[in-house]
Order: structure tokens, then sequence, then C-alpha cells
């Protein structure tokens, strides 16, 4: 069978204008399925995918579009370099059969991640099915050598941003990946919604966490409370020496940054927050665990907690004692300010190694770029990335 291909740009166009259409801007018509995620610790959440005939859990990512699996044997190595054992790599024991659709000839699959891991391999092809979905003939990545740290459950990866990221490193011209042929195929409306719980008692339980395609995931929001904002091309990060109004990631610019200690003797004790206008592009990173900001909007956070937080090289991460008082913090996106539960702002379930009583800050200094709204940003909100409409759109978690 043909390798499957990106449909032409105006054809494209005509399948956006049409479903965008049909989308209301607070609610899409229907969900065409609901993927039940696992919580890792309020780092990143779980999913199972069925590849022919194996089903196996992978990491989600909204920071990247491949989807790829690891299959024993394979070369583990450690940060240097140095082959060692494949449990050193940490992947589960649920691995995937061989894909049963062919291969993709002369096609090396390269991958590298912010946290310095790398995973390099081949293509080839099989259905998968995810959220009730079935995708026919998919392209698909197979590792065979990599720097991982694992959790021991997971054995790939599901990326969900588009289609240009998978030809970035010019190895492969760019493919559709899963999310992009749902859509592209009529299998489901233009978009996916997360709809992430944070995990308060550290035991990882499933919380109702969902990736919902094509709809809404069943977790209470405040439906007045709707905010949208576009998807930014790629162009906007000029670290990423990218030209053009091509989509890439969802990076979006907030339309402000509001912060400060709360007075809770005052009628509202919202008032007199500090309102920061600042434009800059931010990724939303389902993949992240932290939010990453620039360094002077931080550090200003950062002097509003009572104890402010000093940064741990040994934890790799901003600490804060875990009984201090923690400011407000929020994105503003139109005329909604969704804020970060004090749950996200200092997560007591993430403690230093050294004393056990500080708690890390859900807020890092990002020195630079790039920047992201991560996890601790993500599980106060619903958040739904419409690419019918090229746009972002957020409601209040009601309080779990």
């Amino acid at each position: 069978m043909p390798r499957t291909t990106t449909t032409d740009a105006s054809a494209q166009e005509a399948r956006r204008r049409r479903s965008g259409g049909a989308l209301s801007a607070r609610e899409p018509p229907y969900h065409q399925g609901n993927v039940g995620l696992y919580n890792a610790q309020d780092m990143y959440y779980i999913t199972d995918i069925t590849v022919g005939n194996t089903t196996v859990p992978v990491t989600i990512d909204t920071g990247s579009s491949d989807t790829w699996f690891v299959r024993s044997p394979f070369t583990c190595v450690d940060y240097y370099g140095m082959r060692v054992n494949e449990s050193q790599c940490g992947f589960g024991t649920k691995q995937i059969s061989p894909l049963s659709q062919g291969h993709l000839d002369n096609a090396v699959f390269a991958r590298s991640y912010a946290d310095g891991t790398y995973v390099y391999g081949s293509f080839g092809f099989d259905d998968v099915v995810l959220g009730g979905v079935t995708i026919q003939h998919q392209q698909l990545a197979v590792v065979n050598n990599t720097y991982w740290y694992g959790d021991g459950k997971t054995s790939g990866l599901l990326g969900l941003a588009y289609p240009l990221m998978t030809g970035m490193d010019g190895n492969v011209p760019a493919y559709n990946p899963v999310f992009t042929n749902m859509w592209e195929r009529d299998l489901i409306m233009p978009l996916f919604t997360l709809g992430l719980s944070r995990d308060t008692n550290g035991t990882t339980e499933d919380k109702e966490s969902y990736l919902a395609f094509g709809g809404l995931p069943p977790v209470e929001y405040d439906d007045s409370t709707w905010g949208r904002t576009p998807i930014l091309s790629m162009a906007a990060e000029p670290g990423w020496g990218l030209t053009g109004d091509v989509r890439g990631l969802y990076i979006i610019s907030a339309d402000a940054y509001v912060y400060g200690k709360l007075n809770a003797t005052a009628k509202d004790p919202y008032a007199g927050l500090v309102v920061d206008k600042t434009q800059f592009p931010i990724l939303i990173d389902c993949g992240s665990s932290l939010t990453r900001l620039p360094s002077a909007l931080a550090k200003a956070i950062f002097k509003s907690f009572s104890t402010p937080p000093q940064y741990l090289s040994n934890d790799g991460g901003y600490y804060a004692p875990c009984n201090a008082r923690v400011p407000a913090f929020g994105v503003r996106v139109g005329s909604e300010t969704y804020y970060m539960s004090p749950d996200d702002l200092l997560r007591q379930n993430a403690r230093d190694v050294e004393t056990g009583r500080l708690c890390r800050v859900g807020i890092i200094d990002a020195d630079g770029g790039p920047y992201t709204l991560g996890v601790t940003f993500l599980a106060n909100v619903v958040a739904v990335f419409d690419v019918g409409n090229d746009e972002v759109r957020f409601a209040k978690r009601l309080k779990y």
C-alpha cells in the first residue's frame, strides 16, 4: 500500500472551513471518543493504544507529533552513550508486535527531547485503535536505540501536534500523525480536548483524566468561562528559525499574566494583583510537568511567596517550604483569567530529597525559553485544541 501522505493545502483548508462552521466556540457538537488517562504523579499522563492486535501503554504529548514504540531487543544507552541493560531505560513489559503492513525503506526515525533523552529507529505501518477510532495503515516509528528514563509502565509515546513536526529533522518528509489522520479522514471533528486531573495524595491513581477526540471530556467545568486564543505559526518563536504561516505546535500568546499576594481579609482577595501584559509565545505542552516562564515574570511571582523559592540543583527545580503561603497566579485569555490552584503552585507530593520539608514550585524560570504551559496549568482547565479553527479554548475546571 502507498505511504500515507499529508493532503494538499487546498483540501485541508476546505475541510477546516466546513468543520469550523459546524463547531460552536463554546462546545463541540458531540463526543467521538473519550480516552481515559492514568496520572503518573502529576508529571505526565498515560493511555492505552492498540497497534495491530497488541495494546500498550504510552505517554501522551502535545509537544511532539510522532507516535513511536520501543520493541525488544533494543539498544539502551546511558547519559554518556555507553550501552547498558535494557531495563535501565525503564520501558514497560507490554510491547508491540512487529508492524504488519510493511516498513518505510531507507528512512531513519530520530527524535530528541528537551530533557536530553532521544530515540532512534525506523518507520512502518499498521492499524491503530484509539478512543474507539480505528486509523488504518498509520505510519508509526519503532525504536531500536535510545537514551531514556522511563517509568516501568509505558513503552512509547503518542504525539498530538501538527504534521510539520514529523519532518523537522529532514530524514523523512512530513507525514500525517495519528490525530491528523483521524480528522482528515473524517473520523472525528478536527479537535481534541484535555481534561487533566491532579493527584493530590501521591498515589498515582486514576483521577478521571481524559483525552477526548472530537468533543469534550466527561469532567466538570464552568461553561460560562470559555476563552479563546489563536494558535500561532511557528514563526512566532524566533529561536526556531522558521518563517511563513505554518503551524507545528500549540503556541499561543496570552493576553496577560496575573499574579500577586492575596488579601484574605478583603472583600475581593484578588483585587490589587499585578496584571503583566507582556506578550511572548508560549507552548501548551502536556508532556511538560511544570509551567516555564520568562525570568522576570517567574522571579516576580516567586517574590510573592511568603518564603521565596530557591533553585535546588540536585532536585532540578525551585522549592519552597511546604507550609509557605502561595500567591495567586493566573493566565488571562480574553476576559477570563485561569488561575493555578495552590496545589499546583506548591506541589505537596513532590519534595526535596535532602530534607523532605521543601515542596516543588509548579513554575520554573525558563531563562530565555522556550516557555510552556505545562501540567501545573492544564490541571486547572479544560483545554480544547481546535485545529479546524486554528485556536485553543479554555474553560475553568470546577474544584475537584
